[in-house]
C-alpha cells in the first residue's frame, strides 16, 4: 500500500501577541492538497482580521533555513476571517490551493490577547 503524504498538526503561532501583526511559520504544501488552520485566542477584547498568503518562490534548505523570503499574495477566503471577543476559536480550510507555500497573517484592530494557531495538512 502506498503512503499518502500528511502533515501532522503543529503550531505555527504559539502565544502570539495580538496587539501586533503576527505572521505564522511558513508551511510548504508541495505534496499536499489540503491544509487547515485552527485558531484560538483569549484576552481583553482582541479584534482583528486573519488572512492566508501563498508563495511559489519561497525557498528553504533541508535544515529549514530560508533561502528566498518569497513573494506573498493574499488568498481570497470564503469563510469569515475576523477575530473578536474575549475568547474564541476559528477554523480556516484551504482545500484547493496549488501554491508551493502558505502562511497565516493576523492583523490587529484593537484590544489585546494571545493567539494560538495549529496547522494540519493531508492529501484529498
Amino acid at each position: 500500500m502506498a503512503s499518502r503524504p500528511i502533515l501532522p498538526p503543529f503550531a505555527v503561532i504559539s502565544n502570539g501577541d495580538m496587539s501586533t501583526i503576527l505572521t505564522s511559520k511558513v508551511t510548504v504544501i508541495q505534496n499536499l492538497s489540503m491544509l487547515s488552520y485552527a485558531l484560538s485566542w483569549a484576552g481583553a477584547s482582541p479584534a482583528g482580521s486573519v488572512s492566508v498568503q501563498a508563495s511559489n518562490d519561497y525557498a528553504q534548505d533541508a535544515s529549514g533555513a530560508v533561502q528566498n523570503a518569497g513573494t506573498w499574495t493574499t488568498l481570497p477566503l470564503s469563510a469569515s476571517t475576523l477575530v473578536s471577543g474575549n475568547t474564541g476559536t476559528g477554523f480556516i480550510d484551504i482545500d484547493s490551493q496549488a501554491g508551493y507555500a502558505l502562511r497565516l497573517v493576523y492583523t490587529p484592530a484593537s484590544g489585546i490577547g494571545t493567539l494560538q494557531v495549529v496547522a494540519n495538512g493531508k492529501v484529498a
